[in-house]
């Protein structure tokens, strides 16, 4: 068609780079968030309707303790005004537990199970801890309270890799195509 301007076909070349460092960025956030969310070590799950529960730390640092809801696709929930205790046994000092208003950070895998955190604390060293839970009444059937390393401060970069990587992976095939196409048109 005359007068239309086509892509020049050297943009075809920065744009296959882009698409293939998009699809790196997401495989390499794909595997962070398995390991973020999922981790290998220091990760729990019982039922919320437990009143205590006794877990072995092997590592000190700050953890997560949330609650996971099935089956709700997303959907937001109010987590129970409760206290829960966490204490390194044998005599290790009580940390007290409470859902903070300002918490809005949610979580859905693929089966559509939602979780949100309830607070962090801390494990001064490695060892056995106890939780107490004396509100189980509060939470729903089939709810579950899970301890994992703390995730407050990874999940923002997190997104954005995976927000970059996409639109790399996205553009640099789209634009790249239209170059290469219109370098063999003409």
């Amino acid at each position: 068609m005359p007068g239309s301007a086509a892509l020049p076909v050297w943009l075809a070349w920065p744009c296959g780079a882009a698409f293939l460092l998009g699809i790196y960025g997401l495989g390499r956030g794909i595997g962070w968030a398995t390991r973020l969310f999922s981790p290998e070590a220091n990760a729990f799950a019982f039922p919320a309707a437990q009143d205590v529960f006794r877990f072995t730390l092997t590592a000190a640092g700050a953890y997560e303790l949330s609650c996971t809801r099935p089956g709700r696709w997303g959907t937001w929930f109010t987590i129970p005004d409760v206290e829960i205790r966490v204490r390194r046994l044998p005599d290790g000092p009580v940390q007290r537990l409470q859902p903070s208003f300002w918490n809005w950070s949610k979580r859905t895998n693929m089966d559509g199970d939602t979780t949100q955190r309830i607070a962090d604390f801390v494990a001064d060293l490695p060892g056995e801890y106890e939780l107490i839970n004396p509100y189980t009444t509060q939470f729903l059937l089939g709810d579950k309270l899970r301890i994992l390393p703390s995730t407050s401060g990874k999940t923002l970069p997190l997104v954005l890799l995976l927000l970059v990587s996409g639109l790399a992976t996205i553009s640099g095939f789209v634009v790249g195509l239209i170059a290469g196409i219109g370098g063999l048109t003409h």
